[in-house]
């Protein structure tokens, strides 16, 4: 499934490297495996300006198109993804697995078990990841970021996302 994106961004302190998308598009949403992906693809370095003190991923997701709630409406019927309300405005998770691949140096950055926080901020929902991310090197074709969910993560993503649209129209 594709969700619009309004801003993809990850950056890291160790090393010290600033990934961003440079225009909206869309953010891939899918399952393989039984585990729930998050993908942004076509990620550019950025300069940095100053060092960045903590390490971790920023997406924003408009929260006003209109096709947003049937799109994952049907994307959690599909997965079987039960989509009770959400009882507070915003959602922490631990997520699984929070990485970026990095084609030129062949830099695989990730954190295992990162800190997720979604919520409202205008008319989008900001995902925020954090972690304590460590760095590999692996051959690698384009620059991306990816977050792995567990179903549960995912159907209470989904949930949040949907009120919060829904709250919005």
């Amino acid at each position: 499934m594709l969700i619009p994106c309004s801003r993809a961004q990850a950056r890291f302190a160790d090393p010290e490297i600033r990934l961003e998308r440079r225009a909206p598009a869309p953010m891939v949403w899918d399952e393989h495996g039984g585990m729930f992906i998050l993908r942004v693809d076509d990620l550019e370095v950025a300069e940095m300006s100053h060092p960045e003190p903590e390490s971790g991923f920023l997406l924003e997701i408009p929260l006003t198109p209109e096709n947003l709630i049937r799109h994952l409406e049907e994307f959690a019927a599909q997965h079987r993804l039960p989509l009770a309300p959400p009882s507070v405005p915003e959602l922490a998770e631990a997520a699984v697995l929070a990485a970026c691949h990095l084609p030129g140096p062949n830099l695989f950055i990730f954190a295992e078990e990162p800190d997720l926080v979604a919520k409202r901020r205008g008319k989008t929902l900001e995902i925020a990841v954090a972690g304590a991310f460590k760095t590999r090197r692996v051959p690698c074709r384009e620059a991306d970021l990816v977050i792995h969910l567990t179903k549960a993560a995912m159907a209470r993503l989904i949930a949040l996302v949907v009120s919060l649209a829904r709250a919005g129209l």
